[in-house]
């Protein structure tokens, strides 16, 4: 009787031990969630660049291909910051095909939207 009770007693203090979890890791810089917003960040090669032309109803487009070959194309409006490697403001008509960028953006459901834009070389 002493050992069953024994080994209850054993278990019941140091099961807590066998499922405890570690504290949670910060949240990863390649994905945030912020209201509802689900932000990415993404690095990868400028593969195509479409300039905004307001008065056509052409709105500014910038398409990305990653190390893995994936394309991502994402809207690129006035409230982007894009910056150049020395963090000067510069426009994208600055951008060029084969530039290395990192872009923040918020994923949409048809359209993902640049936040900021870097270029790195």
């Amino acid at each position: 009787m002493k050992k069953i009770l024994l080994t209850a007693f054993v278990f019941v203090f140091t099961s807590p031990l066998c499922f405890a979890q570690q504290a949670s890791a910060p949240v990863s810089q390649t994905a945030q969630t912020s209201a509802g917003i689900r932000t990415m960040t993404g690095t990868g090669r400028v593969g195509s660049i479409i300039i905004g032309d307001s008065t056509k109803g052409i709105k500014s487009q910038l398409s990305v291909m990653d190390d893995y070959g994936k394309n991502i194309s994402f809207a690129v409006s006035g409230e982007t910051a894009i910056t150049d490697k020395d963090g000067k403001v510069v426009a994208i008509s600055d951008l060029k095909k084969g530039d290395k960028v990192t872009v923040v953006y918020a994923v949409g459901k048809k359209v993902n939207r640049a936040q900021s834009i870097k270029l790195l070389e």
